[in-house]
């Protein structure tokens, strides 16, 4: 009978889904455990120490001026650029040219004029060493790596493997050793655990895997709807139970509706995060945003102040101009048809804004000015609703001051630009947003109590459990 027919196959699937399950409810309980014992994130609360530890003078007489790179770029053919910084690489005073805001960085020595991309081990290494405080550079891979910052699928990187009071392994951009990524041991154990029991990803083919994933949710969810009919066609010969019938069935119907809700949607939610994470991670991630077609920029013909004056300058911003630590960061950039200099005391803080023309400082970028930065670089003519606000800034591994605006782009993105540099530092498209409450109830942070949540979870992973050892027991005794 139909009947019959849809028992069995409840049956087998049920012993075919068993090892994805357990994997499942295992995976998903250790790894909410490891969110409990790291309060801080996964990455750690790590602490950058000074860029150049050595104090490197960036404001020399020594150094070519920036004009001499921007004729540099003239000559191969590139007419404007994104900005220009002027900072230590490795122990190497160099200029950082950001040809366009979503292409990769090329490196020049500011000693020589030489460019130095891509960077070679030695540089990196030194890089790596002077990154994290208490700690040094031991080994180092070449790596490709995905940034949500580059329109490259892929940047060319190295991981370096860091030991002492903060071991860790750092990706660096191959191009001008910027931190792409930082993962210490727990994070990537938990990596580890998460993409190969909990997303069933053991290799770098994302649809392949995806495929994998999918199927298995499809099977469970299949499970679930036979598993449902079959509740409900015998609901009349439950209601006559007694005290003969086994256990094992009493436990696995009465679990039966619970578990399936629990399950089930589970399932479907997690097919639609990894949907996001996976299969359309650089829109997710904020890529359809980008203005590809960007306007302003510094053109390469343009005469800029040098390091040497624009530390002359500092003074009148309100800090010596030979105030210690020496100057870590020198910065140019272009606004609304405005020329900006941002100095930087030290890595961590944040920077003296001077006009250009007009040499006064800023104490930070305005909302008019901070929305025409963004509106270069982003698609869409009109960014609405201002709201100030802070973001996590990878850079500089801490959260900084942003202007929120919302883009008329076809993704209705947020994005958050920075009050003193006006760039971009996120960019949250309304998928991200609807993501939240999904992505809250699929980890189960309801109330933001770890403890309340991790036993609210728990509760329901053993109900889960619970049914399939039943189901066990149920097969079994019908062998």
């Amino acid at each position: 009978s139909a009947r019959l027919r849809v028992s069995r196959i409840h049956r087998w699937l049920g012993l075919l889904a068993t090892v994805p399950i357990l994997a499942w409810i295992a995976s998903s309980f250790v790894l909410h455990g490891v969110g409990l014992a790291l309060p801080e994130g996964l990455q750690g609360d790590y602490e950058l120490t000074r860029s150049h530890s050595a104090g490197l003078p960036l404001s020399s007489a020594d150094l070519i001026p920036p004009d001499s790179v921007l004729r540099s770029l003239r000559a191969e053919g590139i007419d404007r650029i994104y900005w220009l910084r002027l900072e230590p690489i490795g122990g190497v005073p160099a200029y950082v040219v950001k040809p366009g805001p979503f292409d990769l960085e090329s490196v020049y020595d500011a000693r020589s004029g030489e460019r130095l991309d891509p960077l070679p081990d030695s540089i990196l290494l030194r890089v790596a060493d002077d990154e994290l405080a208490g700690s040094h550079a031991v080994s180092l891979q070449p790596h490709q790596e995905f940034n949500r910052y580059y329109q490259v699928d892929e940047v060319a990187a190295v991981e370096v493997s860091v030991a002492g009071d903060q071991e860790s392994t750092l990706v660096l951009s191959r191009a001008s050793g910027r931190v792409l990524r930082r993962t210490d041991p727990m994070a990537a154990w938990f990596e580890r655990v998460y993409r190969g029991v909990h997303v069933w990803q053991w290799g770098s083919s994302v649809r392949v895997f995806t495929a994998i994933l999918f199927t298995l949710v499809g099977l469970t969810l299949t499970l679930i709807v036979l598993g449902g009919a079959l509740w409900w066609d015998r609901r009349d010969r439950r209601r006559r139970w007694n005290s003969n019938v086994r256990p094992a069935r009493r436990i696995h119907g009465r679990l039966a509706p619970l578990a399936a809700l629990v399950l089930g949607t589970q399932m479907l939610v997690g097919g639609y995060l990894w949907f996001n994470l996976g299969l359309i991670e650089p829109r997710f991630r904020g890529q359809g945003s980008f203005q590809t077609d960007w306007t302003g920029g510094i053109q390469t013909t343009e005469v800029l102040p040098s390091a040497e004056v624009l530390a002359g300058r500092r003074g009148t911003a309100g800090a010596p101009a030979d105030a210690a630590p020496p100057v870590q960061r020198f910065e140019w950039r272009a606004i609304e048809g405005r020329r900006f200099a941002l100095i930087y005391p030290a890595r961590d803080s944040l920077p003296v804004v001077l006009d250009v023309a007009t040499g006064s400082p800023l104490t930070r970028l305005t909302p008019e000015l901070a929305a025409a930065a963004a509106g270069a670089v982003v698609r869409g003519a009109e960014l609405r609703d201002r709201v100030e606000s802070e973001e996590y800034w990878m850079d500089w591994n801490a959260r900084i001051p942003t202007f929120r605006f919302r883009a008329s782009d076809p993704d209705d993105s947020d994005v958050h630009v920075s009050q003193h540099t006006g760039e971009v530092i996120q960019r949250r498209p309304a998928i991200w947003r609807a993501f939240g409450p999904f992505l809250v109830y699929h980890t189960f942070g309801f109330t933001g109590n770890a403890v309340f949540d991790t036993i609210l979870l728990t509760a329901l992973q053993l109900v889960a459990l619970a049914m399939v050892v039943s189901g066990w027991r149920l097969a079994n005794r019908k062998r």
